[in-house]
């Protein structure tokens, strides 16, 4: 599977930097060049530039980036693109017993700062009835497990 290479911000003021920037640096960039929030990212991959207006994370392999559908939280679904930009698939709330209601659920963006379960790199959210740290496998979109916090987000 191919490889993003070079992931970076493009900001409101037409500046770009990396996405690898702690927070306090961030800021820094902020104050010193007025911009105010990040309208792209763009990233290399097999020598190619991507772009995409979404707010994205780069998922842990670096095989692709994750996503909120339509830019919105809640519509409970993630969207898991491939390097090249093409869909890998879509992920929706799981359903996880009788009392799941996914419609009414949501997912979070990963990674959670949170890790229990044995879960590091998990996506918190909630099944329409209960929370939960969800475990995906990033390749296919297979829940893998989850774990319920000890107390609500």
């Amino acid at each position: 599977m191919n490889k993003i290479k070079f992931l970076e911000y493009l900001w409101d003021n037409g500046l770009s930097t990396s996405a690898d920037l702690s927070v306090q640096e961030i800021q820094e960039f902020k104050s010193r060049t007025s911009a105010n929030r990040v309208i792209a990212r763009k990233w290399v991959s097999e020598g190619n530039c991507y772009q995409t207006h979404h707010q994205a994370r780069l998922l842990q392999d670096r095989s692709g980036l994750v996503f909120y559908q339509n830019d919105d939280p809640r519509t409970g679904h993630l969207v898991v693109v491939n390097s090249d930009g093409t869909t890998r698939f879509t992920l929706g709330v799981p359903r996880i017993d009788s009392n799941s209601c996914p419609q009414e659920g949501y997912l979070s963006l990963p990674p959670s700062s949170v890790h229990f379960g044995g879960i590091e790199w998990g996506c918190e959210g909630n099944d329409g009835y209960t929370d939960y740290l969800f475990d995906f496998d990033w390749s296919t979109g297979k829940l893998l497990r989850f774990a319920r916090p000890s107390r609500p987000w």
